[in-house]
């Protein structure tokens, strides 16, 4: 591999399809994988998350499901927005339907991770023909709508932040000292056997790079319109009648642990979706109990997990 390993590769690079495929979306370049063989499964990264986080779960499932993934604007490898440009959620409806047109897959499972459950819900509600079962883990779910500041305005000050940061060079000195991987791991909990090879070779060009750090930003910031077109769907569309699952981690305490799987059983409630609690466990519980993840999806689609190892 050549170049700043802090810089993503693009789909002009002459090593670009060491992790996948890239296709075209309302003209950006969006990277793409496929892995396995089986019922076609896509998963869907959390806000500030990559391909790559997504990889201890692939491992999980690819044995039995043809796992699909790609990187959202920004995100891993795939082209960064253009400035000022407002990600919405008919945009990543929209992604989400060509990723399934390349892999030749007319319906899928979509699994989504945290602020991924709004683009899953989405697409499902929008093209309920197109999904074969949904798995919400850590789903985002937000009863009253809010907006303070204009999307478009919250976006540009993203950019603006994010060129102050790298003028201060604040994000060097840390990744120079640490490394992207170590870096890494203060933030994310590690799989149980440790971060894969091919984490530990694609996180370096990636994690807290530029266009990681702006495509988290800027997709937070939409984050309340994007909410608030999805209440509008869910007005005018129903879900399709497939297997739904809502995963929750619970962390130690209790106060905390009630209030949120309080929180998480409404929002398997409103989706019509069966209720799994994994504990203890934390947010990225896709990297901290790949394997129990794993087996609630199998289970939720009449699949027994060590049989399909």
């Amino acid at each position: 591999m050549s170049g700043d390993p802090r810089t993503p590769a693009s789909p002009g690079d002459a090593d670009r399809d060491a992790a996948g495929e890239f296709i075209e979306v309302a003209g950006l370049q969006v990277h793409t994988l496929r892995d396995g063989q089986g019922p076609p499964i896509l998963l869907l990264a959390a806000l500030g998350s990559n391909w790559f986080d997504l990889q201890p779960l692939t491992v999980e499932l690819r044995d039995h499901w043809q796992v699909l993934r790609y990187d959202r604007p920004g995100y891993g490898l795939s082209q960064p927005r253009q400035f000022g440009r407002v990600p919405t959620l008919q945009g990543e409806i929209d992604r989400i339907r060509a990723v399934l047109d390349h892999a030749g897959a007319d319906k899928a499972v979509l699994v989504a991770h945290s602020m991924a459950s709004l683009y899953a819900e989405g697409f499902a509600r929008a093209l309920p023909d197109r999904v074969s079962g949904i798995v919400m883990i850590e789903g985002s779910y937000v009863t009253v709508p809010w907006r303070i500041v204009p999307p478009r305005l919250r976006v540009i000050d993203g950019h603006l932040l994010i060129a102050a940061v790298e003028a201060i060079g604040i994000t060097r000195p840390l990744l120079k000292r640490f490394g992207a991987n170590r870096l890494r791991a203060m933030f994310l909990p590690a799989p149980p056997g440790g971060f894969t090879d091919h984490e530990k070779t694609w996180a370096p060009r990636v994690f807290g790079g530029h266009n990681m750090l702006l495509a988290t930003i800027t997709e937070n910031a939409a984050f309340p319109t994007e909410n608030l077109s999805l209440r509008q769907l869910r007005r005018d569309r129903d879900l399709p009648e497939v297997p739904k699952a809502v995963i929750a981690a619970l962390p130690r305490g209790r106060r905390w642990a009630r209030i949120w799987a309080t929180k998480q059983k409404s929002y398997s409630r409103m989706l019509g979706a069966k209720f799994h609690a994994i504990r203890p466990a934390r947010h990225f519980v896709i990297l901290e109990r790949p394997h129990e993840v794993a087996e609630i999806i199998d289970e939720t689609f009449g699949r027994t997990h060590e049989e399909t190892r």
